[in-house]
């Protein structure tokens, strides 16, 4: 790395995770979104990494993009962390509420296992590479020369078929605890 850039970004490293840490009320929060936004500053291009850098535009360029990225739900830190840390952080969540984001997302392993077991296993194959993080229909209809439309299809069908079979099996372990609930009394 240029020394321009090393020697400006440790000038301001201490004021931004400062910044940071105060508009996020948390020192890890905070480091977490300094470091989010300096990383996205080192994906650009070289060329424009000094013009920014070397140019004595650092340091407004950094404070604002801490500030946007903080309070934008789209930016990368948001899509990181601001999630991970509602579902790790909040204690009161209800056991029988989850997120409705599928795979990926707090499911009851059990049902998720059992509903994928039940299915083709075109099907289940599919959902497998799915819930991968680099997951792409273009590039999997690609390597695999099934159809776009088709591929997406499938993936759609088995995913309702999913939670179907889990809301099912939600309702049938919701009624028997509501059943032994009932016997206690």
């Amino acid at each position: 790395m240029d020394s321009c850039i090393s020697s400006n970004i440790s000038r301001y490293y201490d004021a931004w995770l400062d910044k940071a840490t105060r508009l996020a009320h948390d020192k890890n929060k905070g480091s977490d979104l300094l470091h989010e936004v300096l990383a996205r500053l080192m994906d650009r291009p070289e060329q424009d990494i000094k013009d920014i850098v070397c140019r004595g535009k650092v340091e407004a360029y950094i404070n604002r993009a801490i500030w946007l990225s903080w309070h934008s739900n789209r930016s990368d830190y948001a899509i990181k962390y601001r999630k991970y840390y509602d579902l790790h952080v909040d204690k009161h969540v209800e056991d029988t509420k989850q997120d409705e984001t599928w795979i990926g997302a707090f499911v009851d392993g059990e049902y998720l296992y059992s509903a994928i077991g039940r299915m083709h296993e075109f099907d289940a194959i599919l959902l497998r590479l799915y819930s991968k993080p680099d997951f792409d229909y273009k590039e999997l209809s690609v390597t695999t020369g099934i159809p776009y439309p088709y591929l997406r299809t499938s993936i759609h069908r088995a995913l309702k078929k999913i939670r179907e079979y889990v809301k099912l099996q939600r309702a049938i372990a919701h009624s028997e605890r509501e059943t032994i609930d009932m016997q206690k009394m």
